[in-house]
């Protein structure tokens, strides 16, 4: 897989996490794919919370990821990596000023299963203005990150 370098180079914010799974990397790969909204009620919950809307219980997490954003690469057995596009920092996406861009990937190398997220907001009163906003998403966000890289990390160690 290309590096996140490849898809967004500069970016103002962004956010890591990892778990280490002692599956082989297929197996990893297939069961973040197959972490559904019943495995981590608590990012569906979220979800609704924002207004999005949650796709069904036993809808694939990675699946309504999709609907929301545009896939910039998918290779079974290493990740995907997904790119949203919206003024995230108002309620509804709406108004005139610039998108940001937001690229999140979920990669599996050598036993560890990484998401990343990355977002470049191209002018300085956007950017003050998702700051404030990443202020109180983040944890948040962080939050839905780590639970579905827990809920691959019991699907890919289940025997």
């Amino acid at each position: 897989m290309k590096a996140l370098d490849a898809y967004l180079p500069a970016y103002e914010f962004v956010e890591r996490h990892s778990v280490n799974v002692a599956a082989d990397a297929a197996r990893v790969d297939r069961a973040v794919r197959e972490v559904t909204f019943r495995d981590v009620p608590v990012v569906r919950a979220l979800i609704l919370v924002r207004g999005l809307g949650a796709g069904r219980a036993d809808e694939p997490v990675l699946d309504a990821m999709r609907r929301r954003g545009t896939v910039l690469e998918d290779v079974p057995g290493e990740g995907i990596v997904l790119s949203l596009n919206g003024r995230f920092w108002r309620w509804r996406g709406g108004g005139s000023e610039p998108a940001a861009r937001a690229v999140v990937d979920f990669r599996v190398d050598a036993g560890t299963l990484t998401s990343e997220t990355r977002v470049h907001v191209p002018d300085a009163r956007s950017r003050r203005r998702f700051a404030r906003y990443w202020r109180i998403v983040r944890p948040f966000s962080g939050l839905t990150r780590i639970a579905v890289l827990r809920a691959a990390k019991r699907r890919a160690d289940r025997p």
